[in-house]
């Protein structure tokens, strides 16, 4: 829970500073002719802030000893990995037949 709340945090900081910054440099709503000035294209600015708060938290992660993780995963849920399969070999059954 704390990871989700740290990261929507850092999103809404992310789009407070974009937002005072887009207003900050914009001024007013308007150019000196009167056609308005572009905005903030929130969505992509959303989207550009999570793929770089994803790209800082998988910095973090020790990729070394990510296969021995796995390895050890798969070696715990050895017996999972027997039921599934054989509950799908009986839904099979059951469905085919």
């Amino acid at each position: 829970m704390k990871a989700v709340l740290s990261f929507v945090s850092l999103m809404a900081i992310g789009l407070m500073t974009a937002s005072a910054l887009a207003l900050i440099v914009a001024g007013p709503a308007h150019g000196p002719a009167g056609e308005p000035l572009p905005l903030i294209d929130y969505r992509s600015l959303s989207i550009g802030l999570v793929v770089g708060l994803m790209m800082s938290s998988l910095a973090r992660l020790s990729w070394a000893e990510m296969p021995r993780r796995f390895l050890n995963w798969v070696w715990a849920n050895e017996r999972n990995f027997y039921r599934v399969a054989l509950a799908i070999l009986m839904i099979g059954i059951i469905v085919f037949y």
